[in-house]
């Protein structure tokens, strides 16, 4: 199956690169609790977290994308490359009701504001204080790319995981999930599950185009691009996860490993992790879809202005006594 290529960090549309930190650091270390009992087979209480989290309507977040690419040998004029861990952070806030959210991303290079929605993802340069040695630079324009149109679906290129996307991938969880054990997230008490779920299978657990006829159901239709894109992008549709979950079943940490082939004369496999954690549920949420400026309209082509002709040359009857010009000659209008 031909894979294709992704590109972290949304570096396509703002030139920014992801840089390095390990995923679970940012979150800091849970511990042990109170015992969380939510009385289901590990594999459903997985499955039902999707539904959990989101009547709760809304939550803040916390996300790290960490990129962890091989070492690859010299190959003739090629250099030798070193194996680096890249990485971005981000935080913000999502309407799970509504179906959209913010994320600040940062990173050494620079930060980016997103706006997700399902089906359009909008991006800018952050705006960036004044220092000792540079001047403040304003935000730059929004501009926005169809998820349809993005390799993965957006799954992890926008440098974060929608939390609704981490719901629909939860319509793919495989049999065979365990129960690691009890910890604490943000000091809430969680249990801790590990398991597998299937890209394809996730996909075509969603609502298809006959059904889009309301807003949820084109939302729907979204996730099952954005989820098939991912599938085929990736090295394999089987993705390693662990879930957290509170005494709600509802998800308080989720962790995704996939793997997409970086370099293909080299074959070199990059391992991408997505840590999204969720607290603050309930909390009032306000994002607006960003006003985008429209394309810069396209300009003509100036042509020579026509100019009536002279009586010595189109005088019914009369024959011209002296030489036109020709009209194809060159003029200021044709340069």
């Amino acid at each position: 199956m031909n894979r294709r290529r992704i590109a972290i960090g949304v570096s396509s549309v703002s030139g920014l690169a992801v840089v390095a930190a390990g995923a679970m650091s940012m979150f800091g270390a849970g511990g042990s609790a109170n015992a969380v009992d939510l009385h289901a087979a590990p594999v459903a209480a997985v499955s039902d977290a999707a539904a959990a989290t989101a009547r709760a309507a809304t939550a803040q977040a916390d996300t790290v994308v960490t990129v962890a690419s091989p070492a690859v040998p010299a190959q003739g004029k090629t250099p030798a490359a070193a194996a680096q861990n890249l990485s971005m952070h981000g935080s913000g806030q999502f309407d799970f009701g509504k179906r959209i959210g913010s994320l600040d991303l940062t990173m050494p290079s620079g930060a980016l504001n997103e706006v997700m929605t399902p089906s359009t993802l909008y991006v800018r340069r952050a705006a960036a204080a004044a220092t000792a040695t540079a001047a403040a630079v304003p935000a730059s324009a929004w501009s926005q790319t169809p998820t349809a149109q993005v390799s993965d679906g957006d799954l992890i290129s926008g440098g974060a995981t929608d939390p609704s996307l981490v719901f629909a991938m939860l319509g793919g969880v495989q049999s065979g999930v365990r129960e690691v054990g009890q910890d604490t997230v943000r000091g809430v008490p969680v249990v801790h599950y590990q398991g597998t779920l299937d890209l394809g299978q996730a996909a075509a657990a969603l609502a298809g185009p006959a059904s889009a006829k309301s807003t949820n159901s084109a939302d729907a239709v979204a996730d099952k691009q954005a989820l098939t894109n991912a599938s085929q992008a990736f090295t394999t549709t089987k993705v390693p996860f662990d879930a957290y979950l509170d005494a709600q079943g509802r998800v308080r940490r989720f962790v995704a490993t996939f793997a997409f082939m970086e370099n293909t004369a080299t074959k070199a496999i990059a391992q991408v992790t997505s840590a999204t954690e969720l607290y603050g549920f309930g909390t009032p949420v306000a994002v607006a879809t960003p006003s985008v400026p429209p394309p810069a309209p396209k300009t003509a082509p100036k042509t020579a202005p026509k100019t009536a002709p002279k009586a010595s040359e189109s005088t019914p009857g009369h024959r011209a006594t002296t030489p036109s010009a020709h009209p194809t000659s060159p003029t200021s209008s044709h340069k």
